[in-house]
């Protein structure tokens, strides 16, 4: 069954990276596939001219008062608003609702919205929001992958939030009501999970996972051909500069290990880089012309995130381009890629480990060559092209649509039963009277 129209949810139209980037290229690829596509995001437009878009033209809450961020990021009424109004107007049995963002802009309130087409709506984890309320499963301030049941007593009283209790209450409060207006433990909901390694998180969580399913992204290599990193000296960290990511650990990791280390990204962290580690080359944010362009320099892209990443799109790209890379063990790609031979992996926040292993990689050719070999021979077989992610889409469309109009057709019919059920005790009662 291929889907009458798809209403694409997120809170950004532009392509920023990670979510954002994803939802304008099914928009684009479904169009380009006769698909019907509505993109409903949280910002204004990106660009004029835009096809058959409803923008709220809302700020992203960290360019917000406190209050208007604290009251908007709970409940954005705008978003509420304005989704409720277009399902009631344009809302058929054939639409899909695909939900990719909505923690920066739209806010809970859009699940309150979407609760009348709840079978009809795909709600895409590319990150780990829909289980853990401060997204990351990470203790911040410990630096460590958190352990913890989310929402759960210790992780309630658990400063794990990277601005403070303060924050943490705030998120744990949005979870509170994300679960309230579209609970995901005690009724099933279709989720992409973009790893099959985040079901284990989800779990965690007490996620109904009935409906999961795993579409890995689509990656698209750095480089097309001609990478030759045994013969290059330079190390990559490819990212943006938020704690989080670990950027200041391969700094130090390469400080350490003696290797010229390459920064391309923008972030917080930019004025910590050039004031702490000044022989860091920092290349700010790039296009993907100019990042093929410097990749061709790699020997190695370092991954030192301090959160279980997901995916890492940053990682299969090199992967995929020849270049071999490092990475951190809780990565979910760390093992199929040490697997592969194609990476090796270090102890989150390991800096001293990972040191270690850049200076292994910077002095031995050979390793760096065998990794490129194994690298090339097994991306594909880790991630989605444009066409086959498509494909999936409209496959998980097509169930997600059959599935819906089945139950609509046994809620019609339990309907239809309960009605002649009251029709005919009627009729008895009727004859009853008749009959005294």
């Amino acid at each position: 069954m291929r889907p009458g129209r798809v209403v694409i949810i997120n809170d950004r139209s532009a392509e920023i990276g990670g979510a954002s980037n994803l939802s304008c290229l099914s928009a684009r690829l479904l169009r380009e596939a006769g698909v019907p596509v509505t993109f409903f995001a949280g910002d204004s437009p990106a660009q004029a001219g835009q096809p058959d878009a409803v923008h709220l033209g809302d700020r992203p809450l960290v360019e917000r008062g406190r209050l208007a961020a604290f009251a908007g990021g709970l409940y954005n009424r705008n978003a509420h608003a304005a989704l409720r109004g277009w399902i009631e107007a344009h809302d058929r049995p054939s639409t899909i609702y695909h939900v990719h963002g909505w923690s920066k802009i739209l806010s809970p309130s859009i699940f309150r919205a979407l609760m009348p087409v709840r079978g009809r709506v795909v709600l895409h984890a590319h990150d780990y929001f829909l289980a853990c309320p401060n997204g990351g499963f990470i203790n911040y301030p410990m630096a460590s992958v958190c352990k913890l049941a989310p929402m759960s007593l210790r992780c309630l009283t658990t400063q794990c939030d990277k601005r403070g209790f303060h924050q943490k209450a705030w998120r744990s409060a949005r979870h509170m009501m994300m679960q309230r207006f579209f609970a995901l433990h005690s009724q099933p909901a279709n989720i992409v999970l973009v790893h099959e390694a985040m079901r284990d998180y989800f779990a965690r969580s007490g996620i109904d996972d009935s409906r999961m399913v795993t579409i890995r992204n689509p990656v698209e290599p750095f480089l097309r051909s001609g990478a030759r990193p045994q013969a290059m000296r330079d190390f990559f960290f490819v990212g943006r500069l938020e704690p989080e990511k670990g950027f200041e650990d391969a700094a130090q990791a390469a400080r350490l290990a003696g290797v010229p280390l390459h920064v391309i990204g923008e972030g917080a962290g930019r004025t910590v880089l050039e004031n702490r580690y000044p022989e860091v080359t920092l290349h700010g944010w790039c296009n993907r012309a100019r990042i093929a362009e410097l990749m061709r320099t790699a020997r190695c892209v370092v991954i030192s995130s301090r959160v279980p990443e997901p995916f890492g799109l940053a990682a299969l790209e090199a992967v995929g381009s020849g270049i071999p890379v490092v990475l951190p063990g809780h990565a979910l790609l760390g093992r199929e890629l040490t697997q592969a031979g194609a990476a090796f992996t270090f102890p989150t926040g390991g800096i001293e480990a990972l040191a270690a292993t850049l200076r292994r990689l910077a002095d031995d050719d050979g390793l760096v060559a065998a990794m490129s070999d194994d690298a090339l021979a097994v991306a594909p077989q880790l991630a989605n092209t444009a066409q086959t992610w498509l494909s999936a889409l409209l496959a998980l469309y097509g169930s997600v649509l059959e599935r819906a109009s089945a139950e609509h057709g046994r809620r019609i019919l339990r309907a239809t039963r309960a009605k002649a059920a009251a029709t005919e005790t009627g009729r008895s009662l009727h004859r009853t009277s008749l009959e005294r």
